[in-house]
């Protein structure tokens, strides 16, 4: 048995182990896997420190709320007190991000990568008005009024991998009467699927995908999820997507040791 260090983070109730020892991304997925079966730690997903300004997701997939949590790590580390910006590397992402952040409150708020594609996606059956989004790191789509079932997910996960067999993908089911958000991710190389407590990158997703139909200007959503509510910001110009940025708090465990079978 190997003792490592880890840090549970709260990003909107998605939870994420961060693990805090170095590891090589062939370890990954046997230490994320033991971390994920210990049901006190309630973790969603397991994130790793590669170092002070990089973390890799265990499935080496895009993560919205798990970057946004890396970064107010990255910005206590610094020494940043209140308000300030980070830079950080991330899984999925072939360009830095930046990060506003304040350290008093845990806000923090992220400038995504924006959308690779955007298209209506109606194939099998699916609800007028459904989106593909494809986010690089990850593969959105959003759906409206469906029942957000393991049946249904897994019809359209398999429509998905039949064409385009992303390394992670995600349903979005958006209820209009309720104006809420069930988040449902699958990562490839973990093999995993959950039902999540909120998602950043399919919030990125949704409000790229509700604004594609309007003019050039700048939209805000407040999407509540089942554990917490992120807010996004879209900046649309000629026609594009331009920016999009998401926006919330989160809060961090103290560090704290467990025990597993070293890789």
């Amino acid at each position: 048995m190997k003792k490592i260090r880890i840090l549970i983070a709260n990003p909107a109730g998605n939870i994420t182990i961060f693990v805090l020892d170095h590891f090589e991304p062939r370890q990954y997925q046997s230490i994320a896997s033991q971390l994920l079966a210990m049901t006190e730690l309630k973790g969603e997903q397991v994130a790793f420190v590669a170092d002070e300004n990089t973390m890799h997701m265990c499935g080496m997939e895009f993560c919205g709320n798990a970057s946004r949590a890396f970064a107010l790590m990255t910005a206590q580390k610094q020494g940043i007190a209140g308000y300030g910006q980070v830079e950080i590397n991330v899984s999925g992402c072939d360009q830095p991000l930046s990060v506003e952040v304040n350290t008093e409150n845990q806000f923090t708020r992220i400038g995504m990568p924006p959308p690779l594609r955007i298209e209506k996606w109606e194939e099998g059956g699916l609800p007028r008005g459904s989106y593909l989004v494809d986010m690089d790191g990850i593969m959105h789509i959003v759906v409206r009024d469906m029942a957000p079932t393991l049946e249904h997910f897994n019809e359209i996960k398999d429509l998905v991998d039949k064409k385009f067999d992303p390394p992670a993908m995600g349903v979005m089911f958006f209820n209009t009467t309720a104006g809420t958000l069930t988040p449902v991710v699958y990562v490839k190389e973990v093999n995993t699927t959950y039902f999540e407590g909120s998602c950043g990158s399919g919030t990125t997703a949704v409000a790229a995908a509700f604004s594609a139909d309007e003019p050039d200007g700048s939209y805000r959503f407040t999407l509540p999820q089942p554990a917490g509510t992120i807010t996004a910001t879209v900046d649309k110009v000629q026609g594009e997507v331009k920016a999009v940025y998401i926006e919330g708090t989160v809060s961090l465990s103290e560090v704290m040791e467990v025990e597993v079978v070293s890789p």
